[in-house]
């Protein structure tokens, strides 16, 4: 069923509601004195080390983008047209509630929109892929109080859950579909391989963050930062604002982390990773903006 825009207006002022009244409560929660305080005692190295591994974070997934649209045997990308629409995409995720702006992706990739389309489609399925594999792992040793067959089993099925598409493949006649799927099942395993790489470096940029402040093992990062990063997966609030932090400061507690140190940790990891590469997207919107404007303008 298709929203009208009124609709989707109410649900986007609804979400920005929901998100500055959890914003709210969190800075209730928190003293701005010791949240400036952790801030300034960060140091230099550490930020340098964050965003060196940013920048293999994004290759990785650019690379994984580069799959997606391959999967359309047809396309054939210009120069740096993979790379560029990826921070595109990345810019045009803050545009809408649930990161459905990136959807405007279609525009700027040679490709046929349909095709596109269907890549932005598989690559949202593997950001929330790792999100549950990861957060089933955590599972296992954070909630203690749940049967560990239950657990384990739910890990299993989390595994095996990309392969599911390619079952479809055997529900349709449409060769231009089975051929996508096939190359969906043979690029699949590289893929998720390249999104565990993915998340043990943000595993990586928390464990160097917080052992700035505490003694942390890297696998009690492990088991805490998937359960913190299951809120990107649930769309309430606007593009994640207040719940992954909310998530943070629950989480971290259980490990003597305070509230400051949750959201500055959560807050420095996401503006790295996500903010900062959103603005080299945004220049690349204006800047094929500017070239299409030019060449109409000199024909």
């Amino acid at each position: 069923m298709k929203l009208s825009n009124s609709s989707k207006t109410i649900i986007i002022i609804l979400k920005v509601i929901i998100t500055a009244l959890i914003l709210y409560f969190i800075f209730k929660k928190i003293q701005f004195q010791q949240l400036i305080t952790d801030f300034v005692s960060i140091k230099i190295w550490i930020i340098l080390l964050i965003i060196f591994s940013t920048v293999i974070k994004l290759l990785i997934q650019a690379y994984n983008w580069g799959k997606y649209l391959k999967l359309n045997s047809d396309y054939v990308p210009k120069k740096y047209e993979v790379l560029k629409s990826y921070f595109v995409g990345l810019a045009l995720r803050f545009l809408g509630p649930g990161g459905i702006g990136v959807i405007g992706k279609i525009y700027f990739v040679n490709n046929k929109k349909k095709a596109t389309l269907a890549s932005i489609g598989v690559e949202r399925i593997f950001l929330t892929w790792k999100n549950l594999f990861f957060g089933a792992f955590a599972a296992i040793f954070y909630f203690t109080n749940i049967s560990m067959v239950i657990k384990v089993t739910v890990l299993v099925a989390v595994i095996f859950l990309p392969f599911i598409i390619y079952l479809f493949s055997f529900f349709t006649k449409n060769e231009n579909i089975q051929l996508y799927l096939l190359n969906y099942l043979k690029r699949t395993p590289g893929i998720m391989l390249a999104q565990i790489i993915f998340v043990l470096i943000t595993f990586y940029q928390y464990f160097i963050l917080l052992r700035n402040f505490v003694d942390l093992s890297f696998f009690k990062i492990m088991i805490s930062v998937p359960l913190i990063h299951i809120s990107h997966i649930i769309p309430l609030s606007f593009n994640g604002f207040g719940l992954r932090e909310t998530f943070a400061i629950e989480v971290f507690s259980k490990y003597g982390i305070g509230a400051e140190l949750a959201v500055t940790a959560t807050f420095l990891i996401f503006f790295f990773n996500s903010v900062l590469p959103a603005l080299i997207g945004l220049y690349y919107i204006f800047r094929i903006k500017h070239n299409k404007e030019k060449i109409i303008y000199d024909n």
